[in-house]
Formats: structure tokens, sequence, C-alpha cells
């Protein structure tokens, strides 16, 4: 009788209690240990909308996570440089060691950032997911999560690295991707939090802003975000529209520079966003607003403010905070979880990373409650 009533009780904690909180049952509770597939190993798939640094730097987190669990032996990353199309998928394919996973070279894809070969592709990737022979797939970034965030597959589906998947229609909201198959990483805050902390800093009236003006470019710069801060502050946006996705790739960093140059003759301050010719041009970029004397925040990370940019967060130990994450979802879902039932909120650490040879250069004192709490300073050897 005993017996029956301990029963009893952890059934109500694991069932009834969720059920009651609006939570899954099963959230949260899958095991992350390594699993064999019936003895076999796991057959795992990526798709990229194509070459950018914030997916290297994912995956390469999610490959550290994946090792810490043991999924993956461990073993040295190469340091792979500029922006790499399916960055480590070669290293994954050839050189890398699991009793539990295999990663085919066939089993990647890239868009390469161009709309024709975007259609192509994802046909492509359906057709591999419709067969049955993949059993999960990560789909990084923005592009990859619309085109599989679907019915026209069920194979579990965990979307890294989009700056805003519910404004992208990936998921129905940081609760509930809306499709069993889907999961994603969501900060709802995560740039409003930026700007308004950009805007305490340096009190700017005047805010330039480069995006692709495009729903998707919208929502790679984060544009409803930025909006609202500036209603909710007061400060003007002065923007500049970017083809940021042109095949001439010499000729939208000609059109970068140009942008970089009218934002910084007429605002206060510029935030840089997601785009891959502000990535491409980063250095000449960093050094025309230093020359201009404009306090610039980029909303990436540490590798920009390494190269000259005042501010941003501190990346390096998220990258690794996130990758962890990452790598669990994917051992809770091969070890049965429903994708759905994950949790999809990973809020960013506000860690600031800061240049203080920027800093010095365009006349911007650091407050000393900034530098207590920096995560990362650069450029403090020249002060």
């Amino acid at each position: 009788m005993r017996t029956f009533g301990v029963l009893f009780c952890i059934l109500v904690v694991a069932v009834v209690v969720p059920a009651f909180l609006g939570v899954p049952a099963c959230m949260g509770i899958e095991p992350t240990q390594p699993v064999t597939k019936n003895g076999g190993k796991w057959r795992i798939a990526y798709y990229e909308g194509g070459a950018y640094v914030d997916y290297k730097d994912c995956m390469r987190s999610i490959i550290g996570g994946l090792m810490s669990l043991g999924w993956i032996d461990k073993a040295e990353l190469p340091r792979l440089g500029g922006d790499v199309p399916k960055p480590y998928w070669n290293w994954l394919s050839k050189e890398s060691k699991s009793r539990f996973l295999t990663f085919r070279e066939k089993d990647a894809y890239s868009a390469l950032w161009s709309d024709e070969q975007r259609a192509t592709t994802r046909v492509e990737v359906l057709k591999k997911l419709q067969s049955g022979d993949i059993d999960l797939i990560i789909a990084m970034g923005t592009w990859a999560g619309q085109d599989l965030a679907n019915n026209r597959h069920h194979v579990p589906t965990t979307v890294v690295s989009t700056s805003d998947p519910i404004n992208a229609k990936i998921i129905r909201s940081a609760e509930d991707s809306g499709l069993d198959h889907v999961t994603a990483r969501v900060d709802p805050d995560r740039y409003l939090r930026q700007v308004r902390m950009f805007h305490r800093l340096t009190h700017f009236k005047r805010l330039g802003v480069a995006y692709e003006d495009t729903p998707d470019g919208r929502i790679y710069a984060a544009m409803p975000a930025i909006e609202k801060v500036a209603v909710e502050r007061g400060f003007e946006l002065v923007t500049c529209n970017l083809d940021d996705s042109q095949a001439d790739r010499d000729a939208a960093g000609r059109a970068c520079l140009e942008c970089m140059q009218a934002l910084a003759a007429n605002a206060d301050a510029i935030y840089l966003t997601a785009l891959l010719s502000i990535d491409e041009q980063l250095k000449p970029i960093a050094e025309l607003l230093k020359n201009k004397k404009v306090p610039s925040f980029s909303m990436l990370g540490s590798k920009y403010v390494k190269e000259g940019i005042l501010m941003s967060i501190s990346t390096d130990e998220g990258y690794e905070a996130q990758g962890v994450y990452d790598a669990g979802k994917i051992a809770r879902i091969l070890n049965g979880a429903v994708p759905r039932t994950l949790e999809q909120v990973f809020p960013a650490p506000l860690d600031i990373a800061i240049n203080m040879a920027t800093a010095k250069t365009i006349g911007f004192t650091v407050p000393n409650g900034i530098l207590r709490i920096a995560h990362q300073i650069h450029g403090a050897e020249t002060q």
C-alpha cells in the first residue's frame, strides 16, 4: 500500500502538476547521456542560408557541447578563418569520432545567400528529410529555420542563430514552437537590452542603422526592437538601406562603406546590425567610425570590439553557454524528447565588451562602473 502511495505521488508531480502549470509533463527531465540508435548511429544533417561568422561560432560551440556530453569524442577543433560555408562539417564528416552520431558530407546544405539557390536547396533538403534517412537536422539561421519549420517533413529540427524567430514566423511564440518537430533558441528582449544600454551610456539623440529593407532584412537587423526603443527613449533613427545579399561582394562592400560614411556624418552613434557586408568590411568600418569620432555598438559581439568597434556584448563565454544549451536539446531529442516540449528561451548574458583604445580615440569617457563590470576590455595596453 505504501508503494502505491509513493507511485501515486510521483505520478502527480510528474504529470498533474506540470499540466496544471501549463507545462508539458516531460519538459526538462529527459536525459542527455549518449545513446545509440538501436546499436547504430544517429544521422545528423545541417542546413544554412549561407556562410556567416555567427554560424561558425555557433557550430563550434554546439560541437563543444556535444563533446562535453560525450556524444562526440573530445578533440581539438581547427580554427576557421573568415566566413566558411557549412562550418566544421568537413571536420565532422571526415575527422570526428563518435560511437553515437554520424555526419555525412552529403547531409550538409548551404543556400549560399542566393534566392535561386535557396529555392533549389530547400527542395533538396526537404526531399532528404522526407526519405526517412535523417534523425535530426540543425537549421542554422533565419532562412534555414523558415524553410524547415513546416509540415512538409517531421524530422526533429533545432533552429539556432536567428535574430528573431518569432517575427520571422519560424515559431509561434517563445513558449511554443507551434510544431511538434521544431524547437528554436529565442531571447525576445536581447536587442531591446542592447539598444537601451547603448543609449544609457552614450546619450545619443540620432542613432544610425544600416539594414536591408526587406522583411528578412528587418528581422536580421532587429529593427522592431530598435524602433521600439527609439519611441520609448525619444531618439531619432537615421537609416541606410543596403542590398546585402547581392552576389557582387565588392559592390556590396563599397555600398556598405558609403552607407557608413553617410551615417557617421548624420548620426551621433551607430548600431551595427547583422549584415554580411559589415562583417566583410569590419576593419575599414571601425577605422572610419574612429576617425569620425562616432560611438559604435555591434549587435553581434566580441569579435567586432576586438577589431575596433567601441562596445558590444561579450560573446566568447556566451557562445560556450549557448553551445551547451543547444547540445543538451539535441541530446534530449535523441533520448526521446518531443522538440516542441523543450524550453526555447535562453537569455544571452548582457556582459559588456569595450575597446579602450577606441574610446580614447573618439574621446568617449568610459564610466568607472562600466569598467568594473566589463567582461572583456580590449585596447587597454594603449592607454
